[in-house]
């Protein structure tokens, strides 16, 4: 008596249950030449394979639910076990495997006694599809050990040579397998290429990691924290799917790519096609079966004809659909490339008129960015008859085959220069044939070089071939549709509302504008007269323009505004003389126009008053600098001619004028220049910490030097210990507002002696008030008091620039603060202003 497991896998495909018993490797699909059949159109032909695994020593056996068949083709939609996407699975006891929604099976092992002993299974490493050979004995160990099977006792060396039998079996694997294998350690050095990955990708094993192919697997298996990983690459114009798999005990990754770029494009439309196919091969594979290259050949023929007529389809159904003839030629140029995997179209069309070939705007790339500089540089080329790869397509009304236009000479490939500079290769131009006569030349470029292949060039000319007919039909429903819609286009042109109307009044008909607005009249306006449809004082209008337009002959104009919606819409209405009794009213809202002419009347204003400012500048310059220049001029001449006779006091005297003058003109510059800065937002704050009591004493103290005429009487609360007084503010700044508003207050208080200055510390902020007993300010100048070069009517013969109170302004702007002025005539003015305490890290 023995014990062992009974497998069994339980199927529930839409609430139909059936058991099947494993005791070997089994297929499984929708093909009836699978151990198990799935009736199911999402089912591939061959979905799954369940792989018997024997386990090294005993007689128990394990099985192993793979993707796809053991040539590497994966199925369409995929397996989950217990919920999850994988690949390949290991199964135990009470796995569910999902095929597709609705169908499932339930994997049970039952362990049974028998006397009866159990033949040696068959270890099928020819379709093995996991390359860890290692971890697949590692997982039926353990899979063996969860179980509870009934193992026999195995000496390590037994179950070692078992494992080294296993290998060499599987060691031929990767270099049948139709599909590249790659093989990397874990720093992404390549240690194993089998031959059709050498095939499919040639400058892997020179590339290394820079490789996409190869680029970012170490890093992903790193990231995920898996044994087993699955992406998609796009290399060039082909997608692959990649399985990566880590196989831990040798330190290596292992990568499965599959070309998946057909499925990708054309599985949908090829799934039918495929369908009969493969019906007709079932149907004629026991009566070919001794010719099979016979058989391969129809069934590429097969293919080919198959996707011309799929291709042709797909064009004749887009062109029916596009809107003209250069779009019919964009849809042809890309779904030929599309299928036949080419990456640059192009068309030339014969001018009839100057006898060359000229290009169509119409092209089509894979790759906008190499194919461009070829595009900008063939608009500059015209091909006449039998020049060029175009021309000669137009002159021998035959395909040509270039398999390097890189390495053609000038005279036979014009464009070869460019060609080699964006990688262009290999070109096939066809000729497109209506009525004898060749109405394109289309020219295919691929970025690699190709030899010619019949099967391309057969495929793309019978394309062409009855693609003539429909395009020419297209070409000339095109010039029908011109020449129809020509009329109606014009009217379509107009975007405003068009009215016919007879002598009497009565509306005709009529045309809506383009935009519904407020004048558009109603449907039901037909028939009735214009005193019924709009507005008497309106209807009025029109009528006199009526008259006026068939008794002169000539256009009358006439512009109406209607309030609606607390807004003014403004109309301009023509009207002409359509017919004997009946006029056409052209009605345009222009209400924008109007806006706009009332912008531009502003604009004038504003540039009226810039002119206005720049001849006050010119003026303010004009007087400020003649009176330090002239004292500049005079010194000069004066101790140029008598310094000889001068005592030294006496030519210092005169020296120092001019130094005056100078600083004098060098203010004036420096606030005009600073004025400038400030509008245009190039100043920047420089913000430090403050003692404002000590800056505004010091001040008062410098102005008071050089102020014999007033005192400055400095008021202030703040106390030595009051942190408030120190302030996080810009020095610069802040000493062009109170050094102005303190000039200011002893230049236009001449009639008084003293000026008070105040100083309030908060700890936000801080508080100056500067108070003159002068002049004042008039009340309607109060508003205009900070425009530059601005100065009130009551200044008379004080000297000034009109600059100070807008520097003043524009740095308290910049420092966030304000200010405020209080004044009356000959009273005195007050200006109050207010700083915040800024944070040391704003800037401006």
């Amino acid at each position: 008596m023995s014990s062992s497991l009974k497998h069994k896998l339980v199927i529930d495909s839409h609430g139909d249950r059936r058991t099947v018993n494993l005791d070997a490797t089994a297929s499984i699909g929708r093909d009836p030449k699978n151990f198990i059949v799935l009736d199911s159109s999402k089912i591939s032909r061959h979905h799954a394979t369940l792989l018997r695994i024997a386990n090294p020593g005993n007689d128990g056996y394990q099985f192993r639910i793979i993707d796809g068949d053991l040539n590497g083709k994966r199925s369409t939609n995929g397996i989950e076990v217990n919920g999850k996407s994988c690949f390949s699975h290991d199964l135990q006891d009470g796995d569910v495997i999902t095929f597709y929604q609705g169908i499932s099976a339930t994997y049970q092992t039952i362990e049974t006694d028998s006397l009866v002993p159990v033949a040696q299974p068959v270890f099928f490493f020819e379709e093995e599809e996991d390359p860890n050979a290692t971890h697949l004995f590692e997982d039926s160990q353990s899979t063996r050990n969860k179980n509870s099977y009934a193992t026999l006792s195995v000496s390590p060396e037994e179950r070692q040579a078992s494992i080294q039998q296993s290998l060499e079996r599987l060691a031929s694997f990767p270099e049948l397998f139709s599909d590249p294998i790659i093989e990397l350690d874990l720093r992404g050095n390549i240690t194993y290429l089998n031959p059709a990955a050498h095939r499919r990708f040639p400058n892997l094993k020179q590339e290394q990691r820079d490789h996409p192919i190869v680029s970012g697997v170490v890093s992903l298996i790193h990231q995920h924290e898996k044994n087993s990983v699955t992406r998609e690459i796009v290399f060039g114009n082909r997608t692959f799917e990649q399985s990566i798999h880590l196989i831990a005990a040798s330190q290596l990754i292992r990568c499965y790519v599959s070309d998946i770029t057909k499925r990708k494009r054309a599985e949908l439309l090829l799934r039918q096609a495929h369908k009969e196919l493969e019906k007709r091969v079932a149907q004629r594979t026991e009566q070919l079966a001794e010719s099979n290259k016979i058989l391969k050949a129809e069934i590429a023929e097969r293919q080919r004809v198959e996707l011309e007529i799929r291709l042709l389809q797909t064009i004749t159904q887009a062109i029916t659909a596009a809107s003209n003839f250069d779009e019919a030629i964009a849809i042809t140029l890309q779904k030929v490339c599309e299928t036949v995997g080419w990456g640059y179209a192009e068309a030339w069309i014969p001018d009839e008129v100057e006898k060359v070939l000229k290009l169509n705007p119409s092209w089509y790339t894979s790759n906008y960015q190499k194919a461009h500089p070829f595009r900008e540089a063939s608009q500059k080329y015209s091909f006449s008859y039998n020049v060029g790869t175009p021309g000669r397509v137009w002159a021998t009304k035959q395909a040509e085959w270039t398999e390097d236009v890189s390495e053609q000479d000038g005279q036979v490939f014009s464009r070869n220069d460019i060609a080699k500079a964006v990688g262009l290769k290999t070109a096939l131009g066809v000729p497109i044939i209506a009525d004898d006569e060749v109405i394109a030349a289309f020219i295919f470029f691929d970025f690699s070089a190709r030899r010619k292949n019949g099967q391309t060039v057969k495929l793309v000319t019978s394309v062409a071939d009855q693609l003539g007919l429909i395009m020419e039909r297209k070409r000339a429903d095109d010039a029908l549709r011109a020449s129809m819609a020509t009329n109606k286009a014009i009217l379509n042109a107009i975007p405003d509302l068009i009215l016919r109307v007879s002598r009497e009044g009565n509306f005709v008909n009529y045309k809506a504008a383009k935009v519904k607005n407020f004048f558009t009249p109603e449907d039901k306006f037909l028939g009735k007269h214009i005193y019924e449809v709009f507005p008497e004082e309106i209807s009025r209008q029109t009528m006199n323009c009526i008259e006026r337009a068939f008794a002169t002959g000539k256009v009358q104009l006439l512009e109406c505004q209607i309030p609606h919606q607390n807004k003014i819409y403004s109309y301009e209405v023509r009207i002409a003389i359509s017919d004997i009794d009946e006029v056409m009213a052209i009605v345009r809202d222009i209400t924008e126009r109007k806006q706009a002419e009332e912008d531009i009347r502003r604009t004038l204003e504003q540039e009226k008053k810039l002119n206005e400012l720049k001849s006050r500048f010119v003026t303010m310059t004009s007087h400020e600098f003649r009176t330090p220049l002239t004292s500049i001029l005079s010194s000069a001449e004066l101790l140029e001619h008598y310094s000889h006779k001068w005592t030294p006091e006496k030519q210092l005297k005169y020296l120092s004028r001019i130094q005056s003058s100078v600083k004098h003109m060098t203010e004036l510059l420096n606030d005009v220049l600073l004025l400038g800065k400030a509008d245009a937002g190039q100043l920047k704050l420089n913000l430090t910490q403050i003692d404002l009591c000590q800056f505004c004493q010091e001040l008062v103290e410098e102005m008071s030097l050089s102020t014999p005429t007033h005192q400055i009487i400095f008021n202030t609360d703040c106390s030595e210990a009051d942190e408030s007084k120190v302030a996080c503010l810009d020095e610069k700044m802040l000493r062009h507002i109170l050094h102005n508003l303190l000039s200011n207050a002893i230049k236009y208080s001449p009639q008084s002696d003293r000026v008070i200055f105040d100083l309030d510390c908060q700890p936000q902020q801080a508080v100056f008030k500067v108070r003159d007993f002068g002049i004042g300010v008039p009340p309607s100048e109060i508003g205009q008091l900070f425009d530059s070069f601005h100065r009130a009517e009551n200044v008379g013969s004080i000297p000034g620039t009109g600059l100070g109170l807008p520097i003043v302004k524009r740095a308290v702007d910049m420092l966030g603060g304000a200010i405020d002025v209080d004044s009356q005539v000959n009273v005195g003015t007050t200006f109050t202003v207010t700083l915040p305490n800024l944070s040391a890290d704003r800037s401006n």
